[in-house]
């Protein structure tokens, strides 16, 4: 058990039977009709590219890019950007366990009551009360989740609290979603169809509010790891989060603009009654890089009853997984993998004051490599890195520092200990 957990869990039991924070009023979900859509795929070079369903086919060039397209929000959709290293934070980390803890009690007390109720039409009421109150409870945090992006956007909040609050959603998400999973196993054969459509359906909108980088920022607040380096960039309805532990890079991206509520399931048709083979059609157009070079996969499993199908496979780069919405023919939720090892490099160099410079560079929100050497010797240099001003980290012994590219404009400054200075600026796409 890391040490900073006795002294967290210590005011647990004051605060999981508090009540819950009361749900804020609802963010902005639509986007102006003046206002750039946020809806774009992008390639490790080069121009977004759209992924609206009139934007099928991509481009030659595009299918040739040797990495593969990602998930993205264009630079005119872009609100706030901002590098944060996250670390042991003892409010996150509380709001973290304390919606574990409230998860948890709130199975089991089902799960009692469930046992203890007898009566076919007995059970079946406190299923649909206890399905009721979860659905009211990702309802909330919908809400929750599009004003907190209206706040960051807003610079009410900063980026730290920005976080904290995202890892608080994705572990209360997480919670919400063991707890449908608790209700099909209690229940068995037993769980109504229409309840089980329904539990289908939320489980699709938490997808929304949860992620893998989220729960690894989450577990750095609470300090069972090491401090992680985290980038982030939001749109109107947006997030994209991207980060580096040890050797491996993530990557997780959501675009509401994406996820349609109502309309038709256009990947089913009289041909293909699952929707699965046009599901597995519109992935290969939209990662054509990641489909040619597929160690695995693709898997195509649709999310129950609803629009959405989960895409994933392996290539040589590491893995991708995404989820389309059969209604927009888009992905609204990608999640990316790649160790660091594998990841193709562009590099540029600079020298200034005897310092030679190389920046190994990929995308915006994607891993950067920093080289910091002695122009004369060769030597690695020790040195301190800012980028855009955020002071992201020194090399190490090596002179090497793995960190992540904004969007845009970088501006990249490295002082070494003598005081010896040497810059380079680029645009990252």
């Amino acid at each position: 058990m890391s040490p900073n957990r006795p002294v967290l869990l210590a005011v647990l039991a004051l605060l999981v039977a508090a009540p819950a924070t009361q749900a804020v009023a609802a963010g902005s979900l639509g986007t102006d009709s003046g206002a750039v859509p946020d809806r774009a795929l992008e390639s490790g070079a080069g121009p977004p590219l759209g992924a609206s369903a009139d934007a099928a086919g991509l481009s030659t060039d595009t299918a040739e890019q040797n990495t593969s397209n990602y998930l993205g929000i264009s630079d005119g959709s872009v609100e706030a950007a901002d590098h944060q290293r996250v670390g042991l934070n003892i409010g996150g980390a509380l709001q973290r366990d304390v919606a574990g803890l409230r998860g948890r009690y709130a199975s089991l007390t089902f799960e009692e009551r469930y046992e203890n109720t007898t009566g076919e039409r007995a059970r079946s009421r406190l299923l649909h009360e206890e399905v009721e109150r979860l659905g009211e409870r990702v309802q909330r945090l919908e809400l929750r989740r599009n004003r907190l992006i209206d706040d960051y956007n807003a610079g009410e909040i900063d980026t730290r609290e920005f976080l904290r609050e995202l890892a608080a959603l994705d572990a209360t998400a997480r919670a919400t979603g063991d707890q449908f999973a608790r209700i099909r196993s209690a229940t068995g054969l037993e769980l109504p169809s229409d309840l089980d459509t329904k539990m289908n359906n939320l489980e699709g909108d938490l997808l929304s509010l949860h992620g893998p980088v989220r729960a690894q920022l989450g577990s750095a607040m609470a300090g069972e790891r090491t401090s992680v380096p985290a980038y982030t960039v939001t749109s109107q309805t947006g997030t994209v989060l991207s980060s580096i532990e040890r050797s491996q890079y993530y990557r997780e991206a959501y675009l509401g603009q994406n996820r349609e509520q109502v309309g038709r399931d256009r990947f089913v048709t009289d041909a293909d009654p699952n929707g699965v083979g046009n599901a597995i059609g519109r992935m290969t157009q939209l990662y054509p890089w990641a489909s040619l070079n597929a160690r695995s996969g693709p898997t195509v499993e649709p999310i129950g009853n609803t629009s959405i199908y989960y895409v994933s496979l392996r290539h040589s780069h590491g893995t991708l997984d995404t989820y389309l919405d059969g209604r927009t023919e888009s992905p609204f939720r990608e999640l990316q993998t790649k160790p660091l090892e594998n990841t193709p490099l562009t590099a540029t160099t600079n020298t200034s004051q005897g310092v030679e410079l190389t920046v190994n560079r990929t995308h915006a929100t994607g891993p950067m490599q920093i080289v910091v050497r002695d122009n004369l010797t060769g030597d690695a240099l020790a040195a301190n890195v800012t980028i855009n001003g955020d002071d992201v980290g020194s090399t190490g012994d090596d002179g090497r520092l793995w960190t992540l590219t904004p969007k845009q404009a970088v501006r990249i400054e490295v002082t070494t200990a003598g005081g010896r200075t040497v810059r380079e600026r680029f645009f990252a796409n």
